[in-house]
């Protein structure tokens, strides 16, 4: 593991470490820029300062143009795990394409922020010109494995899944920050209402069976399932609190699991994570177990999500064997376009309070 990651990962991530300080400080920098005026003027002592802005300007986005794309040629060897990088021009095209791109925002912000060298609106514009070739790359392996016999799109593709990891670490620590004040108030409402605890961990199932603590808002009474066991919410539940019922119908109770997408237990866009020994009470007399639902063991291929598939474009009160089917298509079909979409659906949704619907969401 430790070989693979020196050969393959290592060398990307050096890139970006190296890119970050030479694009926002060095090539940024006016001495840089007075340094190339200088040998400009000595070779062609009548150019214009216009022409000699211009010159440095193509420079730097040349400089930027190989950089992103001996990036997307790393991160295509890394991806797939080898040395072999399909197809000589997608690199060359997908560079040209992030260069291009990166050179439009770039000079937008040089117009809005004369003097934002090295400020956060450069760090911003680094990081989106990064996730943009992660998200190409993955994709675009993808679909070459497919091609080739090996697992393409889906939960066998390795370019999925690493750019899947990738964004649910970046989204989770930066809506860990961004709710922080949503998340305090929260807090005080529920202890105000009832005086009982604040946070509710339940034990859930994730990858490969793998049963761990998720964390979320205590959205009903204290001790709700002494009696009945692990069971559903259904319609109307008397055991949902006051603001147990807003946080249900906006997912905002599922706010705490930002950590365990952060702990990798949890991704932002997957099947729900289930309970063990968790009873189907939707058209099931008798309370079947979950377990023997076809589909139950197929969704633990991928890690849980916060939203998904079903999720979107079920009720929730539809009978699980119909949400597993959901389930399934998901991981064949999983992408990184199809959880971009599914990710913006489920803010509509929490717009609209829509997530407790019996009718559709979307």
């Amino acid at each position: 593991m430790l070989k693979k990651f020196l050969k393959y990962w290592l060398p990307p991530l050096l890139l970006m470490a190296l890119i970050f300080p030479l694009g926002n400080k060095g090539l940024g920098s006016s001495r840089l820029f007075h340094i190339f005026a200088r040998f400009v003027n000595v070779i062609l002592p009548e150019a214009s300062v216009d022409l000699v802005k211009a010159a440095y300007i193509i420079i730097r986005k040349i400089s930027h143009f190989l950089a992103y794309g001996f990036l997307a040629l790393l991160f295509f060897r890394a991806v797939r795990g080898d040395s072999k990088i399909p197809g000589k021009k997608i690199w060359i095209y997908e560079a040209g394409a992030m260069a291009g791109v990166y050179g439009l925002l770039d000079e937008l912000l040089q117009t809005v922020v004369p003097t934002r060298s090295g400020s956060p609106f450069d760090w911003i514009i680094d990081v989106a010109g990064i996730l943009t070739t992660m998200l190409v790359v993955s994709i675009y392996s993808g679909q070459s494995q497919a091609g080739s016999g090996r697992p393409g799109i889906g939960a066998g593709c390795p370019g999925t899944l690493f750019f899947k990891r990738t964004m649910d670490l970046i989204l989770a620590a930066g809506g860990l920050v961004a709710s922080l004040p949503l998340s305090a108030l929260f807090a005080l409402l529920i202890w105000l209402e009832d005086g009982g605890p604040v946070f509710y961990a339940q034990e859930r199932i994730g990858r490969n069976g793998h049963v761990f603590k998720a964390f979320k808002f205590r959205s009903m009474i204290s001790g709700a399932e002494k009696e009945t066991g692990p069971v559903q919410a259904a319609a109307g539940d008397q055991r949902v609190t006051r603001i147990g019922r807003v946080l249900r119908a906006t997912a905002l109770d599922e706010l705490p699991q930002l950590f365990n997408i952060l702990k990798g237990d949890m991704s932002f866009v997957g099947p729900r994570a289930l309970r063990p020994a968790e009873k189907e009470v939707h058209g099931q007399p008798g309370d079947m177990l979950i377990e023997k639902i076809p589909g139950f063991a197929e969704r633990h291929a991928v890690r849980p999500g916060l939203t998904g598939l079903a999720q979107v474009y079920l009720p929730a009160d539809t009978p699980r064997r119909k949400k597993f089917r959901y389930d399934v298509f998901y991981i064949r079909k999983m992408n990184p376009a199809f959880d971009l979409k599914l990710f913006f659906l489920s803010f509509w949704i929490t717009f609209r309070g829509k997530w407790e619907a019996e009718e559709d969401k979307v």
